[in-house]
């Protein structure tokens, strides 16, 4: 009697996990590559290790460290979301550096307007004046591209430095955007109502009724989408009347708690204490601007309409979706993004509140590589974002223990953005092979040519 062999039982991944599998690798290989360039010009393995111990000591491991990492990590959500929305679209955005440069200016015109408008009115619009900046910016390029065929890279380029030269010209010319007061050439500050709040400094903010008022409605308007989509799991789309009630009772307690008892909860007990802590309300604002984009493009018509254009514009144009207007509606929501990241500069991290003359980030180019580590996913983006915010932050205490110039970092996000983009170098190295059944690596295409 001969004994049958039981198959052997494969193990099994998350997808999500296998779809982040080649990124992680590709992070890994840099980070080596850059320990041995390291190794390589200054002879010494101590070098390496201080000098990594330095940059994650400088980045995660203090609490001022960790708190400018999350600094530097908010404007590369919202530009690298910028990005990736347009990638879903079958559009390569390299214009996000320019649309954050006039998202910061919009904001700072719109900052400056008045000093008297209360936080609830001028915060919000200030952000939405900075969103507009950007969005019409970017939809130069997506006009040109829809109508006329123009390639988006060369038009996004070249709107990058009509951008900055325009941004130079505002700033530095009295009557337009500079300060009349200020010996240095800048803009004026914006007015502390337009402001984003740091963290040490909300209890204090609170104390007044209508920025409580303001925390009150946005807490009500997430209490209303949690309320649907609780009650849309449990009731299905049946008894309207009674879904509005619950909703409605859903952002009633949503205002109660946002107007009443967080004001008073900050005031007797708040952790963020060091007033010279940079993190801002930006932080929130990022997270659920990654959540909204992902909302858009995975849940939402427009969302599938953007991806279907992206991937197979004929079965869009079939299926009776407007190219056109799908491209035109990408570059605006993605310079949309980009402009929100530059207000964040201003409004959160400035230490004027103002823009100055010379105002160069890198964000905007920075959040390429973010995108393509992250595939393209707006929750993915969340800790790319924060990888590379890392890296930023901890450059400086990296080279002050190991002598080892900071900009070695910008040589390891080039390795990152290497082998991102050339996957089959990573499955040579690790000797990966592709099975379709279980790799869902799907590629975005970045660009269709010239005058498609």
């Amino acid at each position: 009697m001969t004994a049958t062999a039981t198959p052997r039982r494969q193990l099994t991944f998350p997808k999500w996990l296998i779809a982040f599998r080649l990124p992680t690798l590709a992070i890994i290989n840099a980070l080596v590559l850059g320990a041995l360039a390291i190794w390589i010009t200054s002879g010494s393995l101590e070098t390496v290790v201080k000098g990594y111990q330095g940059l994650i000591e400088g980045s995660l491991l203090s609490p001022r460290g960790l708190s400018e990492t999350f600094v530097a990590t908010i404007p590369y959500v919202f530009a690298s979301l910028a990005v990736a929305l347009a990638f879903q679209a079958g559009l390569f955005n390299i214009g996000v550096e320019g649309q954050f440069t006039i998202g910061a200016i919009s904001a700072v015109i719109v900052g400056t307007l008045s000093h008297d408008l209360p936080t609830l009115i001028h915060l919000p619009l200030t952000l939405l004046g900075a969103m507009a900046g950007g969005a019409l910016w970017a939809a130069i390029p997506g006009i040109l591209k829809a109508r006329f065929g123009a390639h988006e890279v060369i038009n996004t380029i070249m709107m990058n430095y009509i951008a900055f030269r325009l941004a130079e010209f505002a700033i530095s010319t009295k009557g337009l955007l500079r300060d009349p007061v200020s010996s240095a050439v800048q803009t004026s500050a914006v007015s502390h109502q337009a402001e984003l709040w740091s963290l040490y400094d909300i209890p204090n903010r609170l104390r007044d009724p209508l920025n409580a008022l303001l925390i009150g409605i946005v807490f009500a308007l997430l209490a209303l989408v949690i309320g649907r989509y609780v009650t849309t799991k449990t009731r299905g789309h049946e008894g309207t009347r009674k879904n509005v009630g619950v909703l409605a009772s859903w952002c009633l307690g949503g205002f109660i708690v946002g107007a009443i008892v967080v004001p008073l909860i900050v005031q007797v007990a708040w952790p963020f204490n060091d007033e010279r802590d940079r993190l801002h309300i930006g932080a929130f604002l990022a997270l659920a601007a990654a959540l909204i984009v992902w909302w858009l493009i995975f849940k939402t018509t427009i969302g599938f309409e953007l991806r279907t254009v992206g991937r197979n514009p004929s079965a869009a144009q079939y299926a009776g979706i407007s190219r056109e207007r799908m491209i035109v509606l990408a570059m605006a929501l993605s310079g949309a993004l980009a402009g929100i990241a530059g207000a964040t500069e201003v409004l959160g991290v400035s230490a004027c509140r103002c823009l100055p003359l010379f105002f160069s980030s890198g964000y905007g180019f920075d959040s390429i590589a973010i995108a393509l580590v992250a595939r393209t996913h707006p929750l993915g983006i969340l800790p790319a974002a924060l990888l590379f915010g890392a890296l930023r932050n901890g450059a400086d205490l990296m080279e002050l223990r190991s002598g080892v110039s900071k900009y070695v970092i910008s040589l390891i996000q080039a390795f990152v953005l290497l082998f991102v983009a050339a996957p089959m170098l990573t499955r040579a190295i690790y000797r990966l092979q592709r099975k379709r059944a279980l790799d869902i690596e799907e590629e975005v295409p970045l660009t269709r040519g010239w005058g498609s």
